[in-house]
């Protein structure tokens, strides 16, 4: 416990002259080097799952979600798009209303 607690210190320690010393543009690039790692680690682990894994079933279902989502958006922006033709064709076709009096 004392181990890890010295570790972690020793690495804020790290951090906080790292920010001191590094100019902006560097401790930008470190950053985002550093926020791919995480990414390219769940990626690995991932890959080495089972197919039959829970982890692996949630993130395919969750592409298949994402693409039928897709099309059916697709989908309503055509059916809008017609549905105002069809609009400015009755309203083109349509004589002018009779007045009431």
């Amino acid at each position: 416990m004392r181990k890890l607690l010295l570790m972690m210190v020793i690495g804020i320690g790290i951090v906080a002259v790292l920010r001191r010393v590094l100019p902006a543009e560097q401790r930008a690039r470190l950053q985002e080097n550093l926020s791919s790692v995480s990414g390219t680690v769940m990626e690995r682990g991932m890959e080495m799952m089972p197919e039959a894994s829970p982890p692996k079933v949630m993130m395919s279902t969750m592409r298949r979600i994402e693409k039928q989502s897709d099309e059916l958006a697709r989908l309503v922006r055509v059916q809008n798009k017609l549905l105002r033709k069809q609009n400015e064709i009755l309203k083109a076709a349509s004589p002018a209303a009779p007045s009431t009096r």
